[in-house]
Formats: structure tokens, C-alpha cells, sequence
């Protein structure tokens, strides 16, 4: 069972008492508490088509608090509360190194909280083998549940989720997730929120976070409730655009292009396209990405043949010839930007002592390396055994993959979200647009967003900052009663620019905080921006 703890009010700061116990680290000098919270939110409309309504236990969407530890006392008032919106097929605990890294700058007299948010859909993740593993330190059981049809407590695995079974996802689109959202920055006591709420979102995240400042909540404009935006390697590119999705490819004949191919049309997902299935692998490949990591940290070492990985791999490397390796070099040969098949998922964590050679990408994009056929067993170098030294270490990583009450992925990410977010990449519809009318697609306020802005480039933007230069021309001067009230967004003031074409597109949320490397001063920025765009004292959120 996921673990949470229930916020009944929404409006005002609450005061829930965790139901699990809290996972305490001492990390850097700081004593970091993690709370897994459940909250609650707005149920969508039913699919229209089927009738099929979302049921009651996936009205709620799920945050990883990350706080400063108080030994039991009261969290002590935040300098700047730190929300981070994942990205596609994105988790919660893909930020995990991150928060930790936003927490541990924190000082005694300016606490810092980073919140990750783990979107409804995470809700339908039957997560029992994998918290049965975690528990026991032993990655057969989740092995066992997920794919061998053995019982844990009595409970077999029921099967991955079908399209034909979430009929409701459908209408988990635009409009749900930014209700979601504001269910989770009202938790901030609203007289608190337009000073201390930065929100921060990685990849398709940061285009959901600037459609969420600029989003009209029925006459409240997101902005108007945020200290402060973060842009983490993503951007929409149309702010202040014209539409160019036609009302009938939205309905009826879809879209082209994309990460993977085309976003099915309306129809489609509300008829039969309910979430995005990974190719090849589908949702299976997150619990065995998820073993893989367990594998790696209680296990390196050892050569555990374990099937639903090699499987996976196999997949992945388009060969069935893979050689030895040890659980440490196939968690890294998985992940890392020389080997990973899915550009999007990799980080800069090392090397493999065995032979590679080149291979075709199986999701297209050029060639990446794959184990060669060798009699040498395959091991890791990690991150700082390398020449010259990467970035991340495997060892973070496979931890944030492997955390408890949440997934580092996602599972069944609705196909509607996607398809939505291309009516309101330009931020500025006007409120008679057909998405508006139509759909309550109300990102309408692009032009009045007065908040400051810091933005990163890393992989996926090749690290060009003017892959942002739509919305910086699109935002007015920081507005009054901010403390940078008045600046321009020529001035660092207003509108910080960051560029690392080294990282991975994940690097920044899993890199290693080595002081001095480049990982830290990306923290570094990025916690001085949130310290710098709120003012002395801070809020308790209970």
C-alpha cells in the first residue's frame, strides 16, 4: 500500500499527522526528514462516451515533502517552499536527489522545503511488491510478485492495467492537473503563497508549471499566487504564439510529431488511447527498472540472472546475446547517456569496464553503444573513478528509483495531458478560444505574469538559453510588492538564464552534489534563486 497521510483542508495550512513512519537522513550536515502526504483533489468529469467515472481513491494527488527535521518539534517556518512538477512518464521520485540538495542549503535562519509531486495517475501503481522488497531488502519479492504469480500477504498481482480498464483517464487532461496542482499550493496558507511558493517543473513539467502561472483560476491568475518560476530544461517555444492546433486534429484526426510519434486525437483516448504505453515494454518496464536499482545497491557485485531484467535489456539493446554483468554495471549500462536506448532517461554516471560497440537506437535518434559479445564480465566505474569525472552518481540514482511511497516513474501517464498541453502552449488564449469554451483550457494570463523566472537548459535543449527567448519577450517587468519589484528581464534580477550543454536532460535532478562541481552550483543557483525572490521570516505548514 502507498503510504500517505490525509490533508483534509485544502484552503487554509493543516495539521495531519503522517500515518508511516518518516525516513529521517542526516545528509550534508542536515538532518533531512522526508513525509509522504496524500492530498486530496477535484474529481474530473466522467468519459463521456462510456460513463465510466474516476473512482474515489485516485481524487488525490501525492507529495514528497522535504523538510529540515525539527526532532519532533514543528517544521520551522520555510524561507521558500520549492513545489517540482515531474516531467513525462515522471515520478516524484525523480527529484529525490534534488529536493535533498535544496534542503541541505537551507541555514537555521532560512529553512528551505522542496515539495515533488507524484501526479494522480501515480495513484493506480500497484506498488505492494515493491514495498514488500524495499521492507525486506530483497528484490525477488518484487521480482516474484510482479512476474512469477507468487503472493504477498495473501495478494497476487492482478496484472498491469489495461487501456479498456481507465476508460475515466480520459478526461485526466489539462484541467484536472492544474486543479491538482492548486489543491497542493493551497495547502500554503494563502495570505503566504505570493511569497513564499516557487514552482519549479523538469521537461514536459516546466511547460505544466508555466501553464499553471499563467492558468485563470476563476478570476485568480496562477502567477498571482507563486514567488517565482523555474523553467528545468523544457519550454513550450510558443508563449505569446497563435494557435495552431486545429480544432478537428484535437478532436478527431490528432497529432503529429513528439517524443515517441503523434498524440492521438480526442476520440482516440476517450474510445480506447487512455495512457501512453512505452514501446515494447509498456508499464513493466518501471517495477523492473525499480529491481534493477534495488539490485544495484544491495548487490553490486553479484550476477543476479534474474529474467524480467535480462529480458528488458534485450529489449532495449535489440540483441539476445548480452554478456555477464554485475547488477551494478546493468543498472549503470541501463542508464547512462552512452548506453541508455531512451536519450531522455539517461544520466552521466560512469563507465562499464567491458567492450561496447554501436548499435541503432531502437526508439530512432541515431546510434547509442550496447555491450559487445565477451567472455569478460561487465562492472561500473562510477561517476568519480572516470576521467574526467561525470556527474551523477549511480548510487543517488538507483536510490531515488528505489524510495518508499513512490515511483520514480510513471506508470499509465495520461495520453489527455499530452494532448492538452498543446492548446496552451502559447499562454496567452484569449478566453473566447474554442479550448477555453470548449474544454476549460484557461492559460490566459502569459502577458501579466509578473513573477521572476530562472530557466535551465541542459540535454534536451542542447544547453541554448534562447530556446527561452519566446517567454522571456513575453513577460512584463517583476511586479510591485516582490522583492525584486521593478526589474527587467534583461537584468538577472528578473530572468536568470542557466546553461550546462554537459548535463543530461536528467542530470539536473539526479546529479551529485560534489561541492565545488558543476551539479552544486546548479543547486547553489538554483536555491539562491529561491532565497533572493522571498523576503526574511517564513511559513509553517503543519
Amino acid at each position: 500500500m502507498r503510504p500517505f497521510l490525509c490533508v483534509a483542508c485544502l484552503t487554509v495550512a493543516c495539521a495531519p499527522v503522517p500515518v508511516d513512519p518518516n525516513v529521517i537522513e542526516t545528509d550534508g550536515g542536515v538532518a533531512i526528514r522526508r513525509d509522504v502526504l496524500r492530498v486530496p483533489a477535484p474529481k474530473p468529469p466522467p468519459n463521456p462516451i462510456t460513463q465510466d467515472a474516476t473512482p474515489d481513491d485516485f481524487d488525490a494527488v501525492t507529495v514528497v515533502r522535504y523538510r529540515v527535521d525539527t526532532a519532533g518539534q514543528p517544521p520551522r517556518p520555510a524561507r521558500a517552499i520549492v513545489l517540482l512538477m515531474p516531467g513525462f512518464l515522471g515520478g516524484a521520485g525523480s527529484f529525490d536527489s534534488l529536493a535533498r540538495a535544496i534542503v541541505r542549503r537551507s541555514t537555521p535562519s532560512e529553512p528551505l522545503e522542496a515539495w515533488a509531486i507524484d501526479r494522480r495517475s501515480n495513484l493506480m501503481e500497484d506498488r505492494r511488491g515493491i514495498e514488500a522488497a524495499l521492507t525486506a531488502k530483497d528484490a525477488e519479492l518484487l521480482t516474484g510478485y510482479y512476474f512469477d504469480g507468487k503472493a504477498i500477504d495473501g495478494q497476487t498481482f492482478s496484472g498491469f492495467r489495461t487501456q479498456e480498464s481507465l476508460a475515466f483517464e480520459s478526461e485526466w487532461g489539462l484541467a484536472s492537473t492544474m486543479n491538482d496542482l492548486r489543491a497542493v499550493v493551497s495547502l500554503v496558507p494563502e495570505a503566504d503563497r505570493r511569497a513564499r511558493v516557487i514552482l519549479a517543473g523538469h521537461s514536459l513539467g516546466a511547460g505544466l508549471a508555466g501553464m499553471y502561472a499563467a492558468w485563470d483560476f476563476e478570476g485568480t491568475p496562477g502567477f498571482s499566487q507563486l514567488a517565482g518560476l523555474v523553467l528545468i530544461d523544457g519550454v513550450t517555444g510558443s508563449e505569446g504564439s497563435a494557435l495552431t492546433v486545429t480544432r478537428e486534429e484535437y478532436e478527431t484526426t490528432g497529432l503529429m510529431g513528439g517524443t515517441f510519434g503523434g498524440r492521438p486525437s480526442l476520440k482516440q483516448v476517450r474510445e480506447s488511447v487512455r495512457y501512453f504505453a512505452f514501446p515494447l515494454l509498456e508499464a513493466k518496464l518501471f517495477p523492473i527498472g525499480v529491481g534493477t536499482a534495488m539490485r544495484a545497491m544491495w548487490r553490486p557485485d553479484a550476477i543476479d540472472l534474474d529474467r524480467p531484467r535480462r529480458e528488458a535489456l534485450e529489449t532495449l539493446f535489440l540483441t539476445n546475446t548480452l554478456p555477464r554483468m554485475t547488477n551494478r554495471a546493468a543498472f549503470g549500462l541501463a542508464f547512462d547517456a552512452a548506453t541508455c536506448p531512451v536519450s531522455i532517461a539517461a544520466v552521466n554516471a560512469g563507465a562499464t569496464d567491458g567492450p561496447l560497440v554501436d548499435t541503432p537506437s531502437p526508439f530512432g535518434g541515431g546510434t547509442i553503444q550496447k555491450p559487445a559479445n565477451s567472455n569478460q564480465t561487465f562492472r561500473w566505474n562510477e561517476f568519480d573513478q572516470v576521467e574526467p569525472a561525470e556527474l551523477t552518481s549511480l548510487s543517488e540514482f538507483a536510490l531515488a528509483w528505489a524510495r518508499p511511497g513512490v515511483d520514480f516513474g510513471e506508470w499509465y501517464f495520461p495520453a489527455r495531458l499530452s494532448l492538452d498541453t498543446s492548446l496552451a502552449a502559447s499562454l496567452t488564449l484569449k478566453p473566447d478560444d474554442w479550448p477555453v469554451t470548449a474544454y476549460g483550457v484557461r492559460a490566459l494570463h502569459g502577458r501579466a505574469m509578473d513573477l521572476p523566472v530562472l530557466v535551465e537548459a541542459a540535454g534536451i535543449l542542447s544547453g541554448q538559453t534562447s530556446r527561452y527567448d519566446a517567454l522571456k519577450a513575453l513577460l512584463p517587468p517583476v511586479g510591485d510588492g516582490r522583492p525584486q519589484s521593478g526589474a527587467s528581464r534583461s537584468e538577472a534580477r528578473g530572468f536568470v538564464a542557466l546553461s550546462h550543454p554537459t548535463f543530461t536532460h536528467i542530470d539536473p535532478l539526479a546529479g551529485a552534489d560534489v561541492p565545488g562541481g558543476a551539479m552544486a552550483q546548479w543547486f547553489d543557483a538554483l536555491a539562491a534563486f529561491a532565497k533572493e525572490h522571498t523576503p526574511e521570516g517564513g511559513v509553517v505548514v503543519r
